[in-house]
């Protein structure tokens, strides 16, 4: 990486650290201790290890730096697009995907990130799917948690994240679902 990349990544990083994660906000959770895209990643790179070394256990063959790499990443583009509600991404669709791929493009600039990501975004491989599997598990721990302070508008996203984690894991990587049902037990 270049001086210049490495500048527009910082600057990402930056931003992520003071963007709090907007389905937090809308639902009460106030600003201040809203969890930032940037806890909320360190949390998803966490659980895609958690799920990645119990899989490994099973004979599950993977890899380790490319998911870690997807984990850290997987909501980088939110530092130039900002961070857009799971239940708007509906309405947009595919669009913001292309934004996501053209910002990493032209802020970042770095192949290696803007094929990880796009890797993420197509959901096929088994890192990407274990990625979206815990960002999703991150989403409901973290709604667990504010919840349980007495958030309880938070209780859609909670239940809907969990259920969508558990259906995830179930059809596409069964072997997670222990796992899964583990991290929510511990929380």
């Amino acid at each position: 990486m270049n001086e210049e990349n490495i500048k527009a990544l910082y600057k990402a990083i930056s931003s992520l650290k003071n963007m709090p994660r907007q389905g937090w906000v809308i639902e009460g959770v106030p600003k201040a201790i809203a969890e930032d895209v940037a806890q909320h990643s360190y949390e998803v790179a966490l659980t895609s290890l958690v799920i990645a070394l119990d899989l490994e256990k099973k004979g599950i063959r993977l890899d380790l730096g490319k998911l870690l790499s997807m984990a850290l990443i997987h909501d980088l583009p939110e530092a130039f697009i900002g961070d857009i509600i799971k239940y708007m991404q509906k309405y947009i669709g595919r669009l913001k995907e292309e934004v996501e791929i053209q910002s990493l493009n032209e802020f970042i600039g770095v192949d290696y990130i803007v094929q990880i990501h796009s890797e993420y975004v197509k959901g096929e491989s088994i890192e990407a799917l274990i990625v979206k599997l815990s960002d999703l598990t991150a989403t409901a721990a973290q709604a667990m948690r504010y919840y349980s302070l007495g958030y309880t508008n938070v209780k859609r996203i909670l239940d809907s994240t969990r259920e969508k984690a558990l259906k995830l894991a179930r059809e596409k990587i069964p072997e997670a679902e222990e796992t899964i049902v583990k991290i929510f037990n511990s929380v």
